[in-house]
């Protein structure tokens, strides 16, 4: 229901606010705003793992979140870390 989607994108942002960033992530989820929930993973909490188990939960893999997660967060972390390995695999 439109209704408590938009309660808990609210309560999203409430937690985000007092740096409650897991149960953010969970609300965001729940209100099927997906993206924001895989950036607070990735960018805020520094967990890309978790970011990507999200991505492939919610679209199986090879999905339009874990694609944009790569590009955006994952491939340029690891070629500013110098780490080669992992961007020639993301590739």
């Amino acid at each position: 229901e439109e209704k408590n989607r938009a309660a808990a994108l609210k309560n999203a942002y409430v937690l985000m606010g007092r740096h409650q960033l897991e149960l953010a992530v969970a609300f965001f989820i729940l209100g099927g705003d997906h993206s924001s929930a895989v950036t607070v993973c990735a960018k805020n909490l520094g967990d890309v793992q978790l970011a990507l188990i999200i991505c492939r939960l919610l679209e199986g893999c090879g999905g339009e979140l874990e694609r944009d997660l790569i590009a955006n967060h994952i491939l340029p972390s690891s070629i500013q870390k110098e780490d080669y390995w992992l961007a020639s695999m993301l590739e």
